[in-house]
């Protein structure tokens, strides 16, 4: 796999009732929902350079989201217990495989996403 330019950062851990700080202009923001085998979105799509914010909140128990290629290993907080923030910033056209990292139920191997970096036409 060759090597890519890869920003990225875990933010922190906001706790129920909180709110989680604002991102910058620059920085879209994404809700990712785990909830019963499933990330929705499954595809996040940015252009090279757009550095993302990501919100990951779970539906039901506590899960994990892994990016390969990156530093990006976080523990989702069950349902109620706050959300996590990681960020993320690629500066090349690729694809880089997000899963749920920690054994949530028989269908744990489904859990699969993509962020997806194009060029934007």
């Amino acid at each position: 796999m060759a090597i890519r330019n890869v920003v990225l950062a875990i933010l922190a851990v906001v706790v129920p009732g909180s709110q989680s700080p604002s991102p910058s202009p620059q920085v879209r923001r994404i809700v990712l929902e785990a909830e019963r085998f499933a990330f929705s979105p499954s595809r996040i799509k940015l252009a090279p350079g757009e550095e993302i914010e990501i919100a990951l909140r779970s539906a039901d128990t506590a899960h994990g989201f892994e990016v390969e290629g990156t530093d990006i290993a976080v523990e989702i907080p069950k349902r109620g217990k706050g959300e996590v923030v990681v960020r993320f910033k690629a500066s090349e056209v690729g694809r880089f495989r997000y899963e749920c990292h920690r054994m949530c139920g028989a269908g744990h191997h489904f859990m699969h996403g993509e962020i997806v970096v194009e060029a934007r036409e």
